[in-house]
């Protein structure tokens, strides 16, 4: 009888274990830079490209120079910023890099350093949450304005985009520059970041 029960128990046990180790492991979080370099940075950058043949001499748009074609690009990319912010906002873990992998300007005098961006990150993730929410909102605000091919609307949107990207990089990559830039704002200097 306990032949029986051990001949009954033993392959369901095997079929059960072999079912748990066919199951996939999740997908590891992409890390903060991937999607910056990736999805922020390419998108964000293509969108300049769009956007600055299209630019006048007092630099708003000449919306006689923007076709439907280049409007459905302008907010497609504009769409693309927005998701990965939205992707920023929400990982769980704000791990900056992989082990050994390098950030860009880590090498040039006054670049950050990876640890350092890391632990910026680590003193204020909700801080870093709210400026891709940020990003978020304002590159809604883009895809809103192409889609509705507004010139008008787009163009100091698409003039404070890097000052929206570069407060957050003020805080996080080279915090060291703030204060330069505080006083360069103060003193009613040409403010880099906007």
């Amino acid at each position: 009888m306990r032949t029986g029960y051990l001949t009954t128990i033993l392959p369901a046990l095997a079929l059960l274990a072999g079912c748990q180790q066919q199951q996939p492991k999740a997908a590891a979080e992409p890390t903060v830079h991937a999607i910056m370099k990736d999805k922020v940075d390419a998108n964000a950058d293509a969108l300049w490209d769009l956007t600055n043949p299209a630019l006048n001499n007092d630099a708003t748009l000449n919306p006689a120079k923007i076709d439907d074609a280049r409007w459905t690009q302008m907010a497609q990319r504009a769409q693309a910023v927005a998701d990965a912010a939205g992707e920023l906002a929400s990982l769980k873990t704000l791990k900056l890099v992989e082990p050994g992998q390098k950030i860009a300007d880590q090498d040039l005098v006054g670049g950050d350093q990876p640890d350092e961006v890391q632990a910026n990150l680590n003193r204020n993730p909700t801080d870093f949450r709210q400026f891709a929410g940020a990003l978020q909102a304002h590159m809604s605000d883009i895809v809103a304005g192409a889609k509705a091919h507004d010139a008008k609307k787009l163009s100091p949107l698409i003039d404070q985009l890097d000052g929206v990207c570069e407060n957050c990089h003020l805080e996080f990559w080279y915090p060291d520059q703030k204060a330069y830039i505080e006083k360069i704002r103060k003193s009613g200097g040409n403010d880099p970041t906007s």
